[in-house]
Protein backbone atom coordinates (compact mmCIF):
# COMPACT_ATOMS: atom_id res chain seq x y z
CA UNK A 1 0.00 0.00 0.00
CA UNK A 2 2.55 2.38 0.78
CA UNK A 3 4.39 2.12 -2.68
CA UNK A 4 1.04 2.56 -4.20
CA UNK A 5 0.57 5.74 -2.01
CA UNK A 6 4.13 7.35 -3.03
CA UNK A 7 3.48 6.51 -6.78
CA UNK A 8 -0.34 7.57 -7.18
CA UNK A 9 0.75 10.88 -4.89
CA UNK A 10 4.38 11.38 -6.37
CA UNK A 11 4.45 10.20 -9.79
CA UNK A 12 7.62 12.91 -11.01
CA UNK A 13 9.78 11.50 -8.06
CA UNK A 14 8.46 7.38 -8.69
CA UNK A 15 9.03 8.26 -12.84
CA UNK A 16 12.58 9.55 -12.07
CA UNK A 17 13.69 7.06 -9.74
CA UNK A 18 12.75 3.90 -12.22
CA UNK A 19 14.51 6.07 -14.72
CA UNK A 20 17.98 6.57 -12.76
CA UNK A 21 17.52 2.34 -12.15
CA UNK A 22 17.15 1.83 -16.39
CA UNK A 23 20.18 4.25 -16.98
CA UNK A 24 22.33 2.16 -14.83
CA UNK A 25 21.10 -1.38 -15.88
CA UNK A 26 21.89 -0.07 -19.75
CA UNK A 27 25.15 1.07 -18.45
CA UNK A 28 26.14 -1.89 -16.62
CA UNK A 29 24.97 -4.26 -19.76
CA UNK A 30 26.98 -2.28 -22.22
CA UNK A 31 30.54 -1.60 -19.97
CA UNK A 32 30.70 -4.82 -17.86
CA UNK A 33 33.09 -7.45 -19.55
CA UNK A 34 32.52 -11.46 -19.98
CA UNK A 35 34.24 -14.11 -18.26
CA UNK A 36 33.87 -17.03 -17.86
CA UNK A 37 36.29 -17.31 -14.61
CA UNK A 38 35.41 -14.09 -12.34
CA UNK A 39 38.60 -11.82 -11.53
CA UNK A 40 40.42 -13.15 -8.52
CA UNK A 41 43.74 -12.79 -7.04
CA UNK A 42 45.27 -15.90 -5.55
CA UNK A 43 48.04 -15.55 -3.14
CA UNK A 44 50.40 -17.75 -4.52
CA UNK A 45 53.94 -17.53 -6.65
CA UNK A 46 55.71 -19.46 -8.43
CA UNK A 47 59.25 -19.15 -9.45
CA UNK A 48 60.38 -21.10 -12.43
CA UNK A 49 64.13 -21.56 -13.74
CA UNK A 50 65.77 -23.37 -16.53
CA UNK A 51 69.19 -25.36 -15.83
CA UNK A 52 70.02 -26.63 -19.43
CA UNK A 53 71.74 -30.25 -19.00
CA UNK A 54 71.67 -30.36 -15.18
CA UNK A 55 70.12 -33.37 -13.12
CA UNK A 56 67.56 -33.27 -10.25
CA UNK A 57 70.19 -32.91 -7.26
CA UNK A 58 72.04 -30.11 -8.68
CA UNK A 59 68.73 -28.61 -9.44
CA UNK A 60 67.65 -29.22 -5.73
CA UNK A 61 71.04 -27.84 -4.22
CA UNK A 62 72.12 -25.59 -6.74
CA UNK A 63 69.10 -23.42 -7.12
CA UNK A 64 65.68 -25.04 -5.38
CA UNK A 65 67.53 -24.81 -1.79
CA UNK A 66 69.26 -21.16 -2.56
CA UNK A 67 65.39 -19.74 -3.78
CA UNK A 68 63.65 -21.15 -0.63
CA UNK A 69 66.59 -19.86 2.03
CA UNK A 70 66.19 -16.48 0.43
CA UNK A 71 62.51 -16.04 -0.29
CA UNK A 72 61.33 -17.82 3.40
CA UNK A 73 61.97 -14.67 5.20
CA UNK A 74 59.17 -12.62 3.18
CA UNK A 75 55.86 -12.02 5.91
CA UNK A 76 52.92 -13.78 5.91
CA UNK A 77 54.23 -17.13 3.94
CA UNK A 78 51.93 -19.91 4.75
CA UNK A 79 54.05 -22.45 2.91
CA UNK A 80 56.71 -23.33 0.64
CA UNK A 81 56.74 -26.21 -2.16
CA UNK A 82 59.66 -26.84 -4.27
CA UNK A 83 59.69 -29.70 -7.45
CA UNK A 84 63.71 -30.24 -9.10
CA UNK A 85 63.35 -32.01 -11.66
CA UNK A 86 65.98 -32.71 -14.68
CA UNK A 87 66.78 -29.08 -16.25
CA UNK A 88 64.06 -27.27 -14.61
CA UNK A 89 63.28 -25.49 -11.23
CA UNK A 90 59.80 -24.90 -9.79
CA UNK A 91 59.58 -23.05 -6.62
CA UNK A 92 55.91 -22.66 -5.39
CA UNK A 93 55.30 -20.13 -2.65
CA UNK A 94 51.63 -19.87 -0.86
CA UNK A 95 50.99 -16.88 0.74
CA UNK A 96 47.90 -15.73 3.87
CA UNK A 97 44.72 -15.26 2.29
CA UNK A 98 44.99 -10.99 3.44
CA UNK A 99 48.39 -10.46 1.61
CA UNK A 100 48.13 -8.15 -1.07
CA UNK A 101 49.41 -10.77 -4.26
CA UNK A 102 51.20 -7.53 -5.99
CA UNK A 103 53.07 -7.12 -3.02
CA UNK A 104 54.09 -10.47 -2.65
CA UNK A 105 55.49 -10.65 -6.22
CA UNK A 106 57.42 -7.77 -5.89
CA UNK A 107 59.15 -8.59 -2.42
CA UNK A 108 59.98 -12.56 -4.34
CA UNK A 109 61.24 -10.49 -7.04
CA UNK A 110 63.57 -8.54 -4.62
CA UNK A 111 64.92 -11.79 -2.74
CA UNK A 112 65.57 -14.10 -5.66
CA UNK A 113 67.49 -10.48 -7.62
CA UNK A 114 69.53 -10.59 -4.08
CA UNK A 115 70.79 -14.11 -5.14
CA UNK A 116 71.23 -14.17 -8.53
CA UNK A 117 74.86 -14.20 -8.99
CA UNK A 118 75.30 -16.95 -6.61
CA UNK A 119 73.19 -19.24 -8.83
CA UNK A 120 75.13 -21.03 -11.79
CA UNK A 121 76.41 -19.20 -14.31
CA UNK A 122 74.68 -21.57 -16.63
CA UNK A 123 71.39 -21.01 -15.35
CA UNK A 124 68.63 -18.83 -17.15
CA UNK A 125 66.91 -16.20 -15.26
CA UNK A 126 64.41 -17.26 -12.67
CA UNK A 127 60.58 -16.36 -14.17
CA UNK A 128 58.14 -14.96 -11.39
CA UNK A 129 54.78 -15.00 -12.32
CA UNK A 130 51.39 -14.80 -9.91
CA UNK A 131 48.92 -17.52 -10.38
CA UNK A 132 45.92 -16.01 -12.39
CA UNK A 133 43.01 -18.44 -13.34
CA UNK A 134 41.62 -16.69 -15.68
CA UNK A 135 45.15 -17.12 -17.73
CA UNK A 136 44.00 -19.80 -19.98
CA UNK A 137 43.60 -19.99 -24.06
CA UNK A 138 39.99 -18.63 -24.59
CA UNK A 139 41.24 -19.49 -28.60
CA UNK A 140 42.93 -22.46 -29.80
CA UNK A 141 43.95 -22.35 -33.79
CA UNK A 142 45.54 -24.85 -36.01
CA UNK A 143 47.87 -23.63 -38.86
CA UNK A 144 48.51 -26.70 -41.13
CA UNK A 145 50.24 -27.40 -44.38
CA UNK A 146 52.34 -29.39 -46.94
CA UNK A 147 55.62 -26.60 -45.36
CA UNK A 148 58.57 -28.13 -43.96
CA UNK A 149 57.87 -27.97 -40.12
CA UNK A 150 60.71 -25.45 -39.21
CA UNK A 151 58.96 -23.20 -42.05
CA UNK A 152 55.69 -23.78 -40.47
CA UNK A 153 57.05 -23.06 -36.96
CA UNK A 154 59.06 -19.79 -38.76
CA UNK A 155 55.70 -18.08 -40.50
CA UNK A 156 54.04 -18.79 -37.07
CA UNK A 157 56.38 -17.33 -34.79
CA UNK A 158 57.24 -14.16 -37.48
CA UNK A 159 53.87 -13.35 -38.42
CA UNK A 160 50.58 -15.03 -37.26
CA UNK A 161 51.73 -14.55 -33.18
CA UNK A 162 52.77 -10.80 -34.20
CA UNK A 163 49.56 -10.54 -36.17
CA UNK A 164 47.23 -12.01 -33.20
CA UNK A 165 49.46 -10.17 -30.06
CA UNK A 166 48.11 -6.80 -31.95
CA UNK A 167 44.51 -7.40 -31.19
CA UNK A 168 43.10 -5.09 -28.33
CA UNK A 169 42.52 -7.65 -24.79
CA UNK A 170 45.41 -10.55 -26.07
CA UNK A 171 47.96 -11.19 -23.33
CA UNK A 172 49.45 -14.23 -25.09
CA UNK A 173 50.11 -15.95 -28.16
CA UNK A 174 51.84 -19.22 -27.62
CA UNK A 175 52.61 -21.88 -30.43
CA UNK A 176 53.18 -25.08 -29.98
CA UNK A 177 54.40 -27.92 -32.32
CA UNK A 178 56.82 -27.17 -35.43
CA UNK A 179 60.21 -27.17 -35.22
CA UNK A 180 62.45 -23.99 -34.03
CA UNK A 181 65.69 -23.42 -36.69
CA UNK A 182 68.64 -24.46 -34.58
CA UNK A 183 72.14 -23.98 -35.90
CA UNK A 184 74.51 -27.63 -34.89
CA UNK A 185 77.88 -27.84 -34.64
CA UNK A 186 79.08 -31.17 -33.81
CA UNK A 187 82.83 -32.28 -33.31
CA UNK A 188 84.56 -35.40 -33.96
CA UNK A 189 86.26 -36.98 -30.51
CA UNK A 190 89.47 -37.39 -32.22
CA UNK A 191 90.10 -34.06 -33.70
CA UNK A 192 88.83 -33.00 -30.07
CA UNK A 193 91.51 -35.35 -28.28
CA UNK A 194 94.55 -34.68 -30.83
CA UNK A 195 93.95 -30.85 -31.14
CA UNK A 196 93.22 -30.80 -27.79
CA UNK A 197 90.45 -28.54 -28.17
CA UNK A 198 88.73 -27.00 -25.28
CA UNK A 199 84.99 -27.10 -25.36
CA UNK A 200 84.31 -24.49 -23.18
CA UNK A 201 87.07 -22.24 -25.08
CA UNK A 202 85.41 -22.96 -28.26
CA UNK A 203 82.02 -22.14 -26.73
CA UNK A 204 83.02 -18.57 -25.83
CA UNK A 205 84.80 -17.87 -28.97
CA UNK A 206 81.38 -18.62 -30.53
CA UNK A 207 79.58 -16.75 -29.03
CA UNK A 208 81.80 -13.71 -29.05
CA UNK A 209 82.00 -14.21 -32.80
CA UNK A 210 78.45 -14.12 -33.24
CA UNK A 211 77.49 -10.63 -31.40
CA UNK A 212 76.90 -7.32 -32.70
CA UNK A 213 77.68 -4.56 -30.14
CA UNK A 214 77.86 -0.94 -30.10
CA UNK A 215 81.04 0.93 -30.70
CA UNK A 216 80.26 4.69 -29.46
CA UNK A 217 80.27 7.66 -31.48
CA UNK A 218 82.07 9.75 -33.49
CA UNK A 219 81.52 13.56 -34.66
CA UNK A 220 82.09 15.63 -38.32
CA UNK A 221 81.05 18.84 -38.40
CA UNK A 222 77.72 19.12 -36.63
CA UNK A 223 77.02 15.79 -37.09
CA UNK A 224 77.06 13.02 -34.52
CA UNK A 225 77.07 8.89 -35.38
CA UNK A 226 76.77 6.21 -33.53
CA UNK A 227 78.98 3.01 -34.99
CA UNK A 228 78.10 -0.44 -34.40
CA UNK A 229 80.14 -3.37 -34.53
CA UNK A 230 78.56 -5.97 -36.75
CA UNK A 231 79.91 -9.27 -35.65
CA UNK A 232 76.77 -11.40 -36.03
CA UNK A 233 77.31 -14.23 -38.50
CA UNK A 234 74.61 -13.75 -41.04
CA UNK A 235 74.83 -17.64 -43.05
CA UNK A 236 76.24 -21.18 -42.66
CA UNK A 237 79.17 -21.10 -44.44
CA UNK A 238 80.61 -17.38 -42.79
CA UNK A 239 79.86 -19.90 -39.50
CA UNK A 240 82.00 -22.61 -40.78
CA UNK A 241 85.00 -20.33 -41.96
CA UNK A 242 85.48 -18.65 -38.65
CA UNK A 243 89.09 -19.34 -37.03
CA UNK A 244 89.39 -21.59 -34.38
CA UNK A 245 92.36 -21.49 -32.51
CA UNK A 246 93.80 -25.40 -31.45
CA UNK A 247 97.63 -27.16 -29.92
CA UNK A 248 98.10 -27.27 -33.62
CA UNK A 249 97.76 -23.50 -34.97
CA UNK A 250 94.58 -22.01 -35.76
CA UNK A 251 92.23 -23.93 -37.90
CA UNK A 252 88.82 -23.56 -39.82
CA UNK A 253 85.46 -24.46 -37.46
CA UNK A 254 84.60 -26.41 -40.33
CA UNK A 255 87.89 -28.73 -40.41
CA UNK A 256 87.19 -29.68 -36.79
CA UNK A 257 83.61 -29.59 -36.57
CA UNK A 258 80.41 -30.35 -39.41
CA UNK A 259 78.16 -27.55 -38.80
CA UNK A 260 74.57 -28.39 -39.94
CA UNK A 261 71.62 -25.81 -40.24
CA UNK A 262 69.36 -28.25 -38.32
CA UNK A 263 65.99 -27.61 -36.25
CA UNK A 264 65.94 -28.12 -32.03
CA UNK A 265 64.98 -31.19 -30.69
CA UNK A 266 61.13 -31.19 -30.46
CA UNK A 267 60.19 -31.73 -26.66
CA UNK A 268 56.36 -30.82 -27.71
CA UNK A 269 53.90 -31.93 -30.67
CA UNK A 270 50.69 -31.08 -32.04
CA UNK A 271 48.39 -33.18 -33.68
CA UNK A 272 45.42 -32.39 -35.04
CA UNK A 273 42.23 -35.46 -35.12
CA UNK A 274 39.03 -34.88 -37.06
CA UNK A 275 37.00 -37.34 -35.33
CA UNK A 276 34.01 -36.54 -37.90
CA UNK A 277 35.48 -36.43 -41.10
CA UNK A 278 38.38 -39.26 -39.70
CA UNK A 279 41.42 -36.79 -40.63
CA UNK A 280 44.69 -36.97 -39.07
CA UNK A 281 47.10 -33.85 -39.57
CA UNK A 282 50.89 -34.22 -37.42
CA UNK A 283 52.52 -31.64 -39.73
CA UNK A 284 50.56 -28.50 -37.69
CA UNK A 285 50.96 -25.89 -34.98
CA UNK A 286 48.50 -24.91 -32.15
CA UNK A 287 47.72 -21.29 -31.62
CA UNK A 288 47.02 -20.77 -28.24
CA UNK A 289 45.60 -16.88 -27.38
CA UNK A 290 45.53 -16.10 -23.84
CA UNK A 291 43.16 -12.66 -22.91
CA UNK A 292 44.12 -10.25 -20.38
CA UNK A 293 42.44 -10.06 -16.98
CA UNK A 294 40.23 -7.06 -18.27
CA UNK A 295 39.67 -8.69 -21.72
CA UNK A 296 36.60 -9.15 -23.10
CA UNK A 297 36.82 -13.33 -24.51
CA UNK A 298 33.45 -12.35 -26.97
CA UNK A 299 34.98 -9.20 -28.48
CA UNK A 300 37.96 -11.06 -28.86
CA UNK A 301 36.68 -14.25 -30.33
CA UNK A 302 34.85 -11.57 -33.08
CA UNK A 303 38.17 -9.91 -33.71
CA UNK A 304 39.69 -12.73 -34.38
CA UNK A 305 36.91 -14.74 -36.40
CA UNK A 306 37.06 -11.38 -38.88
CA UNK A 307 40.51 -11.16 -39.29
CA UNK A 308 40.76 -14.97 -40.51
CA UNK A 309 39.53 -14.17 -43.93
CA UNK A 310 42.40 -12.22 -44.54
CA UNK A 311 45.01 -14.06 -42.74
CA UNK A 312 44.00 -16.58 -45.35
CA UNK A 313 44.80 -14.52 -47.83
CA UNK A 314 48.21 -14.05 -46.84
CA UNK A 315 49.04 -17.90 -46.03
CA UNK A 316 51.88 -19.34 -47.82
CA UNK A 317 50.61 -21.66 -50.73
CA UNK A 318 49.50 -25.07 -49.18
CA UNK A 319 48.66 -23.72 -45.82
CA UNK A 320 45.63 -23.43 -44.08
Amino acid sequence: MFLAKVSINRPVMITMLISVFIVFGLLAYFSLSLNLMPKADLPFITIQTVYPGSGSEEIETQISKRIEDAVSTVSKIDYIESYSMDNFSMVVIAFELDKDVDIAAQEVKQKVDGILSTLPEDSERPTIDKFDPGAQAIINLIFSGNLDARDLYEYADKELRDRFSQIEGVAQVEITGGQEREIQVELDDRIVFQDRISLSQLTQILAAQNLDMPGGQFQQRDQEYAVKLDGEVATVKALQDLDIPTWSGSRKLRQIAEVNDSGKEIRKRAVYFNNVNRIKQENVISIDITKTSEGNPVDIARTVLKQLPEIRAGLPQGTD
